[in-house]
């Protein structure tokens, strides 16, 4: 077997593979903490990318650009459905790429100053006169926005993976990634409401937001791309297989099948709560900026706390275990929210810390189970296609986030729920206002119960691993 050696200074890591390995034990690269901070670092701007426009686009159009619900709904599903068919696509071009910036580098650079710049025109509207304009203009602008950021985020999944080879090296590396995630989710969350209210309020306050999350966003994005600059490029030379095969091929992949399916469910309930959040803040709580960010400090604080905790479950117990006993402390925790009522703060920031503590361990143990299915393809067939799986990856939590705001939209909509311009609250009707809680708790919990119905299927561990990797001819 030949020795490699690789020693990228403070930054990187040395990856030394000998003869002498255990043939079952994948070769677990040292990774600095200083490192695992910078590379982890991108993920703020990514967390921002997914979870801002999940938390307010639908009620920046109902609200701000009255835009009917359903039609809002609409304007941000379409521009998902497509990422659905893109993400895979990315995962391909990142897979086969060959150049001196290595195979994903040059997407993530691409893609963190796509995501800026599209973010910011995201929220500078221009002053059309009709709805089907403001409709329109939000439709193209969202697909561009969720364009850059495919073409960030496919190949900035993939090359974690390729960074943390081992069952609980991966394990790690997500694990700093959820870190930096907790402090995107406090920036693109809490402090969403301070900055509109900050620009002005309307639709100048939206675009004053849209441009300081935008530069938020590119720094931070860009920050994978400097880290990773030292490390050698790997160069694989693969056939081109058409994607149709390709596609067929992951389907026959039973774990990520599985993993695959459950996950879907949960973003499309997560992307619920996230475009119903405003509307229970204005509507069933009246709760303001402050205690917004009161309530995203300290659900990412309980996420910082529960990290090592969900980390160290997940490697004593499994991650699907560990998955389950998150996911059903979710639930309880989203089911409270039906009592919710104004002039009750306490219980606001309660629920955001069970939130934050719960849904850590939901994000870390489906990411770190991912690169697992992964590899399960690799010891099976011997074809590296991290791009590919990833790409489906990404199009899946997608897919879950238009579909959670297309059913908000609907919900909204048929319960009567009043559209408005310029941020001006109008009073909403008892069926309206029972229909916000219904698209924000029921909807949710019923998805995810569902999710965990699908996962009990899956069997993949480490133990099953490690006996493949014994007998792999690879």
């Amino acid at each position: 077997m030949t020795v490699y050696r690789r020693r990228i200074g403070l930054i990187g890591y040395v990856l030394t593979t000998s003869d002498q390995a255990d043939p079952g034990e994948a070769v677990e690269p040292k990774l600095s903490i200083l490192f695992q901070f910078g590379f982890g670092a991108g993920q703020v701007g990514g967390s921002i990318l997914a979870n801002t426009p999940a938390l307010i686009l639908l009620f920046f159009m109902t609200d701000v650009l009255a835009i009917p619900p359903a039609l809002a709904g609409l304007a941000v599903f379409i521009p998902k459905a497509w990422v659905i068919v893109f993400d895979p696509v990315m995962g391909r071009i990142s897979d086969h790429t060959q150049s001196r910036l290595g195979r994903r580098r040059p997407y993530i650079l691409a893609g963190a100053l796509g995501c800026g710049v599209g973010f910011y025109f995201l929220f500078d509207v221009p002053a059309f006169d009709t709805v089907l304009a403001r409709a329109t203009y939000m439709t193209v602008m969202f697909t561009l926005v969720s364009t850059a950021f495919s073409i960030f985020s496919v190949p900035y999944l993939a090359n974690a993976g390729e960074l943390a080879p081992t069952y609980k090296g991966r394990t790690t590396i997500m694990a700093y990634r959820i870190v930096f995630q907790s402090i995107g989710i406090l920036i693109g969350i809490g402090m969403v409401k301070y900055l509109v209210e900050w620009g002005g309020g309307g639709l100048a306050g939206y675009t004053f937001m849209g441009a300081v999350l935008g530069v938020v966003c590119m720094l931070s994005m860009l920050s994978p791309f400097f880290t990773t600059r030292s490390i050698p490029t790997e160069t694989i030379t693969a056939d081109v297989v058409p994607l149709g095969v390709q596609v067929r091929t992951a389907l026959k992949n039973k774990p990520y099948v599985i993993l695959a399916s459950a996950t879907i469910l949960y973003w499309v309930a997560a992307s619920c709560v996230y475009a119903g959040l405003p509307y229970v803040f204005d509507y069933t709580i009246s709760g303001s900026a402050g205690l917004l960010f009161d309530m995203a400090l300290y659900m990412a604080l309980a996420g910082f706390i529960a990290l090592p905790c969900w980390t160290w479950l997940a490697g004593r117990i499994g991650k699907k275990p560990t998955y389950y006993i998150s996911m059903l402390a979710y639930c309880a925790t989203m089911l409270s929210w039906l009592a919710a009522a104004p002039d009750q703060d306490f219980y606001v920031i309660g629920r955001g810390i069970l939130v934050g503590l719960t849904n850590t361990g939901l994000l870390m143990t489906a990411v770190a189970m991912l690169p697992d299915t992964i590899e399960f393809d690799y010891l099976s067939t011997g074809n590296r296609r991290e791009g590919i799986f990833s790409g489906f990856w990404m199009a899946i939590e997608k897919a879950g986030n238009a579909f959670g705001a297309l059913v908000v939209g609907l919900v909204l909509s048929v319960m009567g729920f009043v559209e408005s311009s310029g941020g001006v609250r109008v009073e909403q009707s008892e069926s309206a206002l029972a229909g916000i809680l219904i698209a924000f708790a029921v909807v949710p919990v019923a998805l995810m119960l569902f999710s965990l119905f699908i996962l009990r299927r899956y069997s993949l561990d480490e133990e099953t691993l490690t006996k493949m990797r014994r007998t792999a001819s690879i």
